[in-house]
């Protein structure tokens, strides 16, 4: 919603624009004793209130010193004017309280000067600070005094002003229809005064109430009538509000691409010129759109960021939708306590907006409007007595009206807190069903991730059994035949042949020598199997990458190979001497090649049943060093297999936690999750490329696979 100021300067009118007022301004300032000239003053005031809107710390540094100025040069009005302008600055800025010092100063000083013409604009203000906190009751009430106090000076401009933050109020309390036919009668009045700014206003607030009837297309319409104006009027603040609302519409038409568009204008707009409010809707866009797309991490980042704001300018609108987007986050992230923590903040800013005393302050606020009307009617007609006795008659009548509707209302508020006692009971006992399936859902995920874990040392074990039997192979033969050659030698030496004897020892000693190597290798594949399976302490360390890739390639294949014997593939490496060694977490970074190589030969295993005997499965492994144009160097893993690839329908999901393209009981659906949290946690990217030949038409496509591509930043 578009809250519309009152505003006792125009300066379009007055000063044609801000070229105009600052060549004023300088030759104001020719003049001898400048500062004490009201002429100096009041363009001073002008140029700030043309920049509040969109430039508001231009306006701030322009009234600074200002009202003390005026004060020493007893021109009560002018810092009037300067205090208003201030609150606007503020308000701008989303730093409400400011807003409302400055303005309730502004309005003490026209109460004790009598400036009647000024008091409207200021009440107006006022009420607009009290409704970006959610403190509608008191809005309310500002803003009647509004109507009353520019009605009695016939300031249309303000009057108008004050009917449509009135009808902001019957929007957020969800009175579609009353506040549309409001909005159109402020639309009405601004083509009468050829006001293009509230013309834009109430384009832009007829679409808010269009997308809230699910009315899409109206409410583009409308918004592109008021965007369209506001680029010819070069008016940015319009501009990033009906962005953010462009947004909005898309998103509610699932048209996530075009709403993510939107908003990312609407945030880079709004931080570009410290737009407080729009830079929080932008955020709260953002994270509502990268929650739909399944981009968990980001959203949460961008609904975190747009609750700290709304914190900041203590708005509790905004405050209630960020919660409740950070705790759908939260929710579908797993994390419950998190969930429930700002699900309940949800719960309680939504109550503060919508309890049944905002009704009943909408109300008497409208009664009390409406009474003095009548009052002033009277009053400027006959002071003859038949009008007296029916003004008297018509307060009774009034009055008999409004004990009865008092006396409904606490009839239907006893009911309602009833009502509410036993909802609060159901949600007591529906939050304790919650916290129990929560508390279930973690310990299965738990046994979920120990059983990939499992699952992944099982392979790795199996791979290291295959690998160690070769060299104890060694060891045994090597052994065996020395001990043959001893008796051998025993012989020669018997026979008294010491030459003879001496070659078979320099054989027994070679055997041994090969003895030694051979168990050292299988003393190295021993402590390499016990550093992948001890617990990650966090610390990095420097590692040859292409030693570990060559390694743990080896070791997945021959998992494998031990799990079927049958199983059968080519692999081929091509790794960058270049790179040396990197600091990573040698295990984690195993793990995800271990998942990577395991899949890989999972998918050209299973496309071998199928593709006939041309079929070559193949499993290539490369690294690269990437030097970025900025100074920041990388590294990239490229796991590729010439298998079926992945269906398109579901690339999209397949870091998803407990999503598997496996048949049931083969796969677990963590291996690529786990993956993708280990890369992120080392600032790096996991990225899949894919071709998919699973129809009988494509099987035998050429080009099908699937590309793993792991990217590790260089610190």
């Amino acid at each position: 919603m578009l809250m519309l100021t009152g505003c006792s300067i125009s300066v379009s009118a007055q000063m044609g624009n801000s070229s105009d007022l600052i060549k004023k301004i300088a030759n104001l300032k020719q003049k001898t004793g400048y500062l004490r000239d009201t002429a100096y003053t009041n363009a001073i005031n002008q140029l700030a209130f043309f920049y509040a809107d969109s430039y508001p710390d231009s306006a701030l540094v322009l009234l600074a010193g200002q009202a003390d100025q005026c004060r020493k040069a007893g021109y009560p009005l002018g810092e009037t004017e300067a205090y208003k302008i201030m609150g606007n600055a503020y308000q701008t800025k989303g730093n409400f309280e400011k807003a409302l010092d400055y303005y309730e100063r502004a309005n003490q000083l026209a109460e004790t000067n009598n400036f009647k013409k000024s008091i409207p604009g200021i009440l107006n203000n006022i009420g607009l600070v009290f409704t970006n906190q959610g403190n509608y009751p008191e809005a309310l009430k500002k803003f009647y005094e509004t109507l009353r106090a520019a009605d009695a000076v016939n300031n249309k401009f303000v009057f108008g002003s004050a009917l449509n933050n009135i009808a902001i109020v019957h929007f957020y309390q969800g009175k579609m229809d009353e506040a549309d036919s409001a909005y159109k009668k402020t639309l009405d009045i601004a083509v009468q005064m050829n006001d293009s700014i509230r013309i834009i206003y109430a384009y832009n607030n007829i679409g808010e109430v269009n997308l809230e009837q699910k009315n899409t297309a109206g409410a583009l319409d409308n918004f592109n009538k008021a965007y369209q104006l506001a680029l010819l009027k070069n008016n940015p603040e319009m501009q990033v509000v009906i962005t953010n609302n462009l947004g909005n519409t898309y998103l509610k038409e699932d048209s996530l691409q075009q709403a993510l568009y939107q908003y990312e204008n609407a945030l880079r707009l709004s931080r570009e010129k410290d737009y407080g409010l729009a830079t929080c809707k932008a955020l709260l866009g953002l994270a509502n759109v990268r929650y739909r797309q399944g981009m968990l991490k980001e959203a949460l980042i961008n609904g975190l960021d747009g609750l700290e704001k709304a914190k900041q300018m203590g708005q509790t609108q905004l405050s209630r939708d960020a919660n409740k987007i950070v705790a759908d986050i939260y929710e579908k992230s797993g994390d419950g306590m998190n969930a429930l923590k700002h699900f309940k903040m949800f719960m309680l800013f939504s109550d503060s907006l919508n309890n049944l005393a905002n009704e009943r302050a909408a109300a008497n606020e409208n009664a009390n409007y409406q009474i003095s009307q009548k009052e002033l009617q009277f009053e400027k007609k006959s002071l003859q007595q038949r009008w007296i006795t029916f003004s008297a008659f018509a307060g009774l009548l009034s009055l008999g009206v409004i004990l009865w509707i008092i006396y409904r209302n606490k009839k239907r508020l006893n009911k309602t807190y009833k009502d509410l006692q036993q909802k609060s009971e159901l949600i007591k006992a529906q939050k304790q069903e919650v916290e129990d399936a929560l508390t279930k859902l973690k310990s299965t995920q738990a046994l979920l991730i120990q059983s990939e874990k499992m699952a992944s040392l099982g392979e790795l074990t199996a791979g290291i059994a295959h690998e160690i039997q070769n060299p104890l192979n060694f060891v045994n033969n090597f052994s065996e035949v020395s001990n043959e050659l001893i008796d051998e030698m025993k012989e020669e030496l018997d026979k008294g042949d010491i030459n003879e004897a001496k070659s078979i020892a320099t054989d027994i000693k070679e055997n041994l020598e090969k003895i030694n190597h051979h168990g050292k290798r299988a003393d190295a594949i021993v402590k390499g199997m016990l550093l992948h399976s001890r617990q990650t302490q966090g610390t990095k360390e420097p590692t040859d990458i292409n030693a570990l890739c060559d390694e743990y390639l080896r070791l997945s294949y021959h998992g494998l190979r031990a799990k079927d014997k049958n199983f059968n593939s080519d692999f081929k490496t091509n790794f960058d001497g270049s790179i040396g060694k990197i600091n990573i977490l040698p295990q984690d970074i195993g793990r995800v090649l271990l998942n990577l190589y395991n899949n890989a030969f999972y998918s050209v295993s299973e496309k071998k049943k199928t593709a006939g005997e041309n079929y070559q499965p193949l499993v290539s492994v490369s690294t690269l060093m990437i030097k970025g144009l900025s100074g920041i160097n990388r590294v990239e893993i490229r796991v590729e297999d010439n298998g079926n690839g992945i269906p398109e329908k579901v690339v999209d999901k397949i870091f998803q936690p407990f999503f598997t393209t496996k048949p049931p009981g083969e796969g677990t659906g963590l291996g690529l999750s786990l993956s993708y949290d280990i890369i992120k946690a080392h600032g790096g990217e996991i990225i899949v490329k894919t071709k998919y030949s699973g129809t009988a038409a494509l099987a035998e496509r050429k080009d099908a696979g699937t590309e793993f591509i792991v990217q590790l930043p260089l610190e």
